[in-house]
């Protein structure tokens, strides 16, 4: 195995089944790894299990197969279960959640090691159908526990992963707007993505649609409703995009998988479009945003504005060396989970921070002023304080000031100011 070299890896974590890839620097695309070779040699089933009495574990079919024949105790929900985030008793003995993942994700990392044949890993991205704070900081505490650092780990959900996706492909199939139908178990979901100019700045933008009552996975099993599934679909289809400028349609998911018959619908979104159908969408977009990460630059001239995705930016007004400057705290297009931020600053006679908030659609900033009389009286430049800012959406930031006094002369009060950012 070579140790000097370091690859990317893509994760699609889901309660079902997850996968992986890693991205090959030669070929410039991510590589899914097989895992299993069983059915869908790529889709791996998201579950562990134990042997009685014994540390030792398995995951994915091999963890299936030796509960099957009675020789493991079998350990599946993972997500669930990472939500709840009480302790699992798994063979008389009592396991946090992260313990449990710990040992799948892990599985997953050695089989990329193998595949691939590098040990080192640099970056890895986690993509997850179900953007939850609670299922990150679990993964979070998981991924420390396996030794990657949070510079080494970031998170994206499938709308994010969809357009990392689409746009690393040739540029004539995202020229226009793209199209993704995920036909899962719970139904379809429709997705649009589209750039959008604005002030100078290139907006990827996307559109949702629930369709999951409309076209529910049920039909897709049923022989006697393939009709009506087909022209289900169809409707729908059009209704959505017929009047829209569409490049591409990607259909993923376990309704769209081998054996899916409609032709009336295929021969719709066929038409005068370009059409790829496959199950590994998520993990390789997933990888392709890794890849960013460590200099590839596909998307450096694009803002991101989809979900997850931070639309304002935060800004404090601040004097260096006598001269009044803007702060950039938080960029717009960021990710809401990793773009908690720090600042320690020296306040001088101000009674007051000036925040602006930013939003890429408007040219218009609002300003927000945080008194500080609560804090001790002081000279000026003689009280230190610590500016934080935490995300709990990509649309909800709290804000808090400590007071840290100054050094020996002026001790620290320990006072705190707490405040709600809406965005």
């Amino acid at each position: 195995m070579d140790n000097r070299k370091s690859i990317v890896v893509g994760i699609d974590f889901c309660n079902d089944f997850s996968q992986v890839s890693y991205y090959n620097s030669i070929e410039n695309e991510p590589v899914s790894v097989d895992f299993s070779g069983v059915d869908n040699k790529y889709h791996i089933p998201t579950i562990i299990s134990k042997t009685p009495g014994r540390d030792v574990w398995f995951a994915g079919d091999e963890a299936r197969n030796c509960a099957a024949l009675g020789e493991a105790v079998l350990v599946d929900n993972l997500i669930g279960k990472a939500l709840e985030r009480n302790p699992v008793i798994v063979d008389e003995m009592s396991m946090m959640p992260m313990e449990l993942i710990k040992v799948f994700m892990d599985a997953l990392l050695q089989s990329v090691k193998i595949a691939s044949g590098v040990e080192i890993i640099s970056m890895i991205c986690i993509t997850l159908e179900q953007y939850h704070i609670s299922l990150l900081n679990v993964l979070s505490e998981v991924m420390n526990l396996l030794g990657y650092s949070k510079d080494k780990v970031m998170f994206a959900s499938h709308t994010e992963s969809f357009i990392f996706y689409a746009m690393n492909q040739k540029k004539e199939l995202w020229q226009n707007d793209v199209v993704l139908l995920d036909y899962g178990k719970k139904g379809l979901m429709c997705n649009r993505m589209y750039i959008s100019n604005y002030r100078g700045s290139r907006i990827v933008m996307t559109h949702e649609d629930n369709l999951c009552e409309e076209v529910p996975y049920e039909l897709v099993n049923n022989t006697a409703a393939k009709e009506f599934t087909d022209s289900r679909l169809l409707e729908y289809t059009r209704k959505l995009y017929d009047k829209k400028n569409i490049s591409t349609f990607y259909l993923t998911g376990a309704g769209f998988s081998e054996g899916f018959e409609a032709p009336e619908f295929i021969k719709y979104i066929c038409n005068r479009h370009r059409a790829f159908a496959g199950q590994n969408l998520y993990v390789k977009g997933a990888c392709y945003q890794a890849a960013e990460s460590t200099g590839r630059n596909v998307m450096k001239e694009y803002l991101l504005a989809c979900p997850e995705r931070i639309t304002t930016g935060i800004e404090l007004k601040i004097q260096d060396r006598g001269k009044d400057k803007i702060l950039r705290m938080v960029r717009p297009g960021a990710n809401w989970y990793g773009a908690d931020c720090s600042y320690d600053l020296i306040v001088d006679e101000a009674p007051e921070l000036e925040i602006f908030l930013s939003p890429i659609d408007t040219m218009e900033k609002q300003l927000v002023r945080v008194s500080l009389t609560d804090f001790p009286a002081r000279p000026a430049k003689a009280t230190r304080i610590t500016l934080k800012l935490s995300f709990t959406s990509d649309s909800r930031c709290h804000l808090m000031v400590i007071d840290k006094g100054f050094g020996e002369f002026f001790a620290g009060s320990g006072r705190i100011i707490n405040e709600e950012l809406l965005l």
